[in-house]
């Protein structure tokens, strides 16, 4: 007669990777899922568990710190972008200005001609449109 145990904790029905199913106390199978604890079937196989509890937190802490880099890194460049286009508008503005008050002073603007005249806009427009096509805000 074989001989027999009376065991009182809870049991866990689980199965190896062979096909076999036995029971393992809970505790001892929360252990082996939360650290990886070497579990073996009656026929001596290790059982396999995925990823441990604490591998599986560690992996999101990581990936959660990777994605708050990378939120950090857009979030400066869109800053960086956005000063450097209020920079460059601000310079645009600035040389806008003066071609508008060389214009005002009767002065052509087109570098090589800088001549002088009492309606420079109709020298520009006759002599060069080109320049006229490119500048059209400052003709305005």
């Amino acid at each position: 007669m074989p001989n027999t145990m009376s065991y009182t904790g809870a049991l866990v029905i689980t199965s190896c990777w062979c096909g076999i199913r036995l029971a393992i106390p809970d505790d001892l199978h929360s252990i082996a899922r939360s650290k990886g604890t070497t579990v073996y079937c009656p026929l001596g196989h290790r059982f396999v568990y995925g990823d441990t509890e604490v591998e599986r937190l560690k992996r999101e802490a990581e990936e959660a710190k990777r994605q708050a880099r990378y939120a950090r890194a857009s979030r400066d460049a869109a800053y960086d972008q956005a000063r450097a286009a209020e920079r460059s508008a601000a310079a645009y503005k600035g040389h806008a200005t003066r071609l508008r008050n060389r214009i005002a002073n009767g002065v052509c603007p087109v570098a090589g001609c800088r001549r002088h005249f009492d309606n420079v806009q109709a020298h520009i427009e006759g002599q060069h449109p080109e320049w006229a096509a490119e500048h059209p805000e400052v003709l305005a």
